[in-house]
């Protein structure tokens, strides 16, 4: 049985945070969340970077970026051994909690459009689908645009 423990990502784990977002999150894109890219980020002191890990394994991720008047979560990723166990769901409320502690209560992120999993996924969180963009990932793929009001109680918990 896994034990699975959430805390913030040092800078050791952007390459292992960038390689699974390759094979996860942008399958059949170009690589753009690069190992450089994700230290970048992390770098930032308005960003926040989190990891689940079980033992020395990196079970998921998720990188938000704080704004002045919401949080956008750039990447979330679950290794597939993972999933349907909770752990985006944790890592999706780590950042809805600092957020609110933070005094923002809007959180943004765009999804692929292909990837009906994952919008059912932030659906059942209780984000909308607020706007499609056409070409987004690339120039090859477009994105579903989704938000969530901290203020409002969702009905599907």
């Amino acid at each position: 049985m896994s034990t699975i423990t959430l805390g913030p990502a040092r800078m050791g784990d952007a390459p292992a945070i960038a390689h699974l977002s390759r094979d996860l999150i942008e399958a059949d894109l170009p690589w753009s969340w690069t190992p450089r890219r994700v230290a970048g980020l992390m770098r930032q002191r308005e960003n926040s970077a989190v990891i689940a890990r079980d033992r020395n394994r990196l079970a998921g991720f998720i990188l938000a970026q704080f704004g002045d008047e919401s949080v956008h979560i750039a990447l979330l990723g679950v290794a597939n051994e993972y999933r349907r166990q909770g752990v985006g769901r944790q890592l999706v409320q780590w950042v809805e909690q600092t957020a609110t502690v933070a005094g923002l209560f809007l959180v943004r992120l765009e999804v692929r459009a292909i990837r009906r999993d994952a919008r059912h996924f932030y659906a059942a969180l209780g984000y909308r689908e607020i706007d499609r963009v056409d070409g987004y990932y690339s120039g090859i793929e477009d994105a579903i645009k989704m938000s969530r009001d901290l203020r409002v109680l969702s009905t599907s918990k």
